[in-house]
């Protein structure tokens, strides 16, 4: 039986397993000295909770450093460290922890294309990592992460690991965005990153990034055509919306990241403490992050509805991202890696749960 569980029961396990750890903005900032105390570092993310999918991951990491250190490093989260009302959100917790405002961050990898890093943008070229076992295929082959990672460096931060969330759909609010016809010249909001913004253009769409007040704001007038998200999150969405459960744009997967100069300040055994605890985080999120079939009908209870593509439609979609495609042919490395997904794709076989079933 697959060990994954239900969102909430491991936000209360995990909760209470983070008692004896501060998770307040007032932590201490920066890494303590050696003889003063535990070593402290903060965590910023844009989640806004630990009830999330990345905040359930952040706590598990709180827990597996605590233990593994005897108390010895503590990491305190930072909820929403990019503001409340923020664009670029995952960008600006990027920057803070090159600037070392923060010590650790988690960010999603597709944020990282606007900070100069390329080496993502295979994992995140349209229509290509379309389930969860191919984004678990991708990131426990560590050769392929580890050039996935490589970017990382030159944008001033230290790659730990890569941490699958979940699969990303369109949802419509007047309808759903099927077809190609769907998107032209309509209005989405978008996670700032240029590929994605790039595959959204290229479907005759016009890609957004708003601050939440503006994305409701534009719901409420119908102004906003859709947005691009994973059905655990759409379940907060301002207002009922449809997605098509089989047009998966691409899987969201977070890279946790360090300072360099707060990784150089750990001990050495503090640091083979944090890559233990690293490795063991990914191990655990992998089999236990919840499926995208409990997600679907967690989505569906809740008022969404999820509808199916035709195998036209499907066609339609791929062929008008080709000039994407086109586009990252010219870097040779990111080709490269585009054919080995291909590969790893067709080795696998997409379990039921890693799909998402029509809903009324």
């Amino acid at each position: 039986m697959n060990p994954r569980r239900r969102l909430g029961i491991f936000a209360l396990v995990l909760a209470l397993l983070g008692a004896a750890v501060a998770c307040g903005n007032d932590a201490p900032a920066t890494t303590a000295e050696a003889d003063a105390g535990p070593v402290t570092i903060q965590i910023g993310t844009a989640d806004d909770d630990p009830d999330s999918p990345g905040g359930i991951a952040i706590m598990k990491l709180v827990e597996l450093v605590r233990v593994g250190s005897g108390g010895e490093v503590l990491i305190y989260p930072v909820w929403q460290a990019s503001g409340q009302e923020s664009v670029e959100w995952d960008q600006k917790i990027a920057r803070m922890v090159k600037e070392k405002q923060l010590g650790m961050g988690m960010v999603p990898a597709r944020a990282w294309d606007t900070e100069g890093v390329t080496s993502f943008r295979a994992l995140n070229a349209p229509f290509l990592v379309t389930s969860d076992a191919l984004a678990d295929k991708i990131v426990t082959s560590s050769d392929l992460s580890t050039e996935l990672m490589s970017g990382l460096e030159a944008a001033g931060v230290t790659g730990l690991t890569l941490l699958p969330e979940s699969p990303r759909h369109t949802f419509g609010f007047r309808h759903a965005l099927v077809r190609v016809e769907d998107y032209n010249l309509q209005t989405i909001r978008t996670p700032h990153s240029v590929l994605n913004e790039a595959t959204f253009r290229a479907l005759g769409g016009k890609p957004v990034d708003l601050t939440d007040s503006s994305f409701v704001q534009g719901v409420q007038d119908g102004s906003m055509a859709g947005v691009e998200s994973g059905f655990l999150l759409a379940r907060g969405l301002p207002a009922p919306s449809t997605a098509a459960g089989n047009v998966t744009l691409n899987e969201k997967v977070n890279t946790l990241v360090i300072n360099p100069e707060v990784y150089a300040e750990l001990s050495e055994d503090n640091r083979t403490v944090l890559q233990t605890a690293v490795k063991d985080l990914q191990e655990w999120v992998l089999a236990n992050r919840t499926t995208e079939t409990a997600n679907a009908v967690a989505f569906c209870n809740l008022g969404g509805k999820i509808v199916t593509a035709s195998a036209a439609d499907l066609a339609a979609l791929t062929k008008a991202v080709q000039p994407v495609y086109a586009e990252l042919a010219k870097d040779a490395k990111t080709q490269a890696q585009i054919e080995r997904i291909r590969t790893l794709k067709q080795s696998i076989q997409v379990p039921a749960e890693d799909l998402a079933n029509p809903c009324p």
